[in-house]
């Protein structure tokens, strides 16, 4: 395990590299009021010369050492930190769209290919932030600036776009990217085969919402697997979850059902 300081700006313009979130891992769930906080945050910092940086947690990702892609492209299976780096990207896409159709040309380009996409993959999908499946229509709808297509289902990526562009203007522009080149984690990486990711996931989230016994159960079936072994997720888990559902309430019976069965 390498924990080290890093400005999330540096993070977003790694090359080569996608930051996959894994199936098992929580949909995307932050609203607007955790959006608002984090661009009211982000405004502030923007506009303090004082402020040389500001922490916004950790991101704790896996990877394999050497290991790489079809389109030679290295996957950092992001555990922990998911919430802020999607909605992080969410503002840098606001601030792609608004200098592209002001014409400003080139500071588009040089967002679009340091941060958001992988310019050189030869992947159909090329940006570096795959959610999870339910979320990818949506991500690349966003990306090219096409909201009203393609989405059959609700998505917070959607809203919360939408209300990062309703406030990032020309006026704030520059104040927003000083606020985001300020922005500092900590970045946590694990080795797959190594370390032990599924302790590590669980200390870091024992003071967050808490963990349901089929959270637990299905990180730690999930978690060790290589990338290409996790449809085992839609083949069985998330079938369980379907139908072990209080739709009334919105509300996963998972757990419920776990230790009905075990206890029979």
């Amino acid at each position: 395990m390498k924990a080290s300081e890093l400005k999330i700006a540096d993070f977003l313009t790694s090359t080569k590299v996608q930051f996959t979130i894994p199936v098992y891992q929580r949909n995307y769930d932050w609203k607007v009021e955790q959006c608002q906080q984090l661009l009211n945050d982000i405004l502030s910092i923007g506009q303090d010369c004082d402020v040389s940086n500001h922490f916004i947690g950790s991101i704790v990702y896996i990877h394999n050492n050497g290991a790489y892609t079809s389109s030679q492209i290295k996957e950092w299976i992001i555990i922990d930190g998911q919430q802020r780096l999607t909605t992080i990207m969410l503002i840098y896409l606001v601030l792609y769209h608004l200098t592209k159709s002001q014409g400003k040309n080139d500071l588009a380009d040089e967002i679009n290919e340091t941060i958001l996409i992988n310019k050189f993959s030869s992947a159909p999908y090329k940006l570096k932030l795959k959610p999870t499946d339910n979320h990818v229509s949506a991500m690349e709808y966003i990306y090219k600036g096409n909201f009203s297509e393609g989405l059959g289902y609700f998505s917070r990526l959607v809203e919360n776009f939408k209300y990062f562009k309703s406030c990032i203007t020309l006026e704030n522009f520059d104040i927003v990217r000083q606020g985001l080149d300020k922005l500092m984690f900590v970045e946590v990486s694990l080795e797959r085969g190594k370390d032990n990711p599924q302790r590590i996931f669980e200390s870091l989230n024992s003071t967050g919402l808490a963990l349901s016994e089929a959270d637990l159960i299905r990180n730690y079936i999930l978690m060790d697997l290589e990338s290409d072994k996790q449809n085992i997720f839609f083949q069985y888990w998330d079938i369980i979850e379907k139908f072990a559902k209080d739709d009334t309430n919105n509300e996963s019976k998972v757990s419920d059902f776990i230790r009905d069965y075990l206890t029979k």
